[in-house]
């Protein structure tokens, strides 16, 4: 390539650069204000119009899902779907897309050279969107925790209520938004788990008393813990959150069922099995991959986004997922950490 081709199609990739990081910035203040607007809204529907119908705080968290995810994804589709001036070549083979397949391999080693620096900017930003969703989310769970607690004052059934379905679509929203942001990372190839050796016995229990929460406590979530530790190198919070979606992916299904968590230690892996007692019919035909859902066109495919990532984040830390039926449960099985 000459020098002054090659001088023009750097250029052109710093305008990419530059118009990239413009459309980042914007779609990160669109979410923030985005989010913001949704939890006052959600606020002034509890306490002031009296909303309690679980059909309406449904709708609203899907609508708030939507307008969090959707838009910037149609800001960012111009720059991703552009072609890189480097690739003008025709006897360059084609790459594979990446909403059919998260790895795919890359012939051209410049382009393989500056892929880890795109990851990681890449990574970055999510990191810092997540943050920036966190911190209102985790204000409003906070003080409705405090308000619960009767440090401000006691509070009567009714207000204890509102207060209770505030929690629990917060809970809702933030399993959802780190949902979402986990698939997209799926379909960047740029997840990285944050591992560590825990007791699986802290992450279920904790995972069972958020599942209480997420219900306003109208349902229970039984915990069943051996006596011995279960220690296994995982990510904590994205196991948390893996066996929170499961729970609530049963109670939705299966609505006059009891739900029930348990732990089982045998030799070599750890077994994690969320129940839906007393009911024999199947939730899914088969557990939905990430890939088929980013590909699918069927709304009822769509909605099994959250299982479908919860399979793929199990997968990354060395597990399984299992889902049967009589009775209709998931099983995630996890390798015991090796001993030091």
């Amino acid at each position: 390539m000459s020098r002054r081709s090659r001088s023009g199609a750097d250029v052109v990739m710093g305008s990419d650069s530059l118009e990239l990081e413009l459309r980042r910035f914007a779609a990160l203040r669109y979410r923030v204000l985005a989010s913001t607007l949704a939890l006052l809204t959600g606020l002034g529907l509890a306490l002031a119009a009296g909303v309690r119908d679980g059909a309406s705080w449904a709708i609203f968290l899907f609508a708030t899902v939507v307008a969090l995810v959707l838009p910037p994804a149609l800001v960012f589709k111009r720059v991703r779907t552009r072609r890189n001036p480097a690739q003008h070549s025709t006897h360059e083979p084609s790459t594979p897309s990446p909403s059919t397949t998260f790895q795919s391999a890359d012939p051209d080693p410049g382009r393989r050279a500056s892929q880890p620096e795109r990851d990681s900017d890449e990574v970055d930003y999510l990191r810092a969107l997540r943050h920036e969703f966190r911190t209102p989310l985790n204000a409003v769970l906070g003080f409705s925790d405090v308000l619960l607690s009767g440090i401000d004052g006691e509070v009567n059934a009714s207000q204890r209520e509102d207060l209770e379905i505030i929690r629990a679509s917060g809970i809702r929203l933030r399993v959802l938004l780190d949902s979402a942001l986990d698939i997209s990372q799926l379909a960047e190839a740029s997840l990285r788990l944050d591992t560590e050796r825990v007791d699986v016995r802290e992450i279920v229990h904790r995972a069972a008393t958020e599942a209480r929460q997420l219900w306003s406590n109208k349902r229970d979530a039984h915990c069943t813990l051996p006596p011995e530790p279960c220690m296994a190198d995982v990510d904590e919070a994205r196991l948390r959150r893996c066996i929170l979606v499961l729970a609530e992916f049963l109670a939705a299904s299966h609505r006059e069922a009891a739900i029930s968590l348990s732990l089982m230690r045998s030799a070599g892996h750890v077994a994690i099995e969320v129940r839906a007692e007393g009911t024999h019919r199947p939730t899914l035909d088969a557990l939905p991959t990430a890939a088929e859902v980013l590909n699918a066109e069927d709304v009822t495919k769509i909605r099994q986004w959250p299982v479908a990532v919860t399979s793929e984040l199990i997968g990354r830390q060395g597990g399984s997922l299992y889902h049967g039926s009589a009775p209709s449960r998931f099983v995630i099985r996890l390798p015991l950490g090796v001993a030091p």
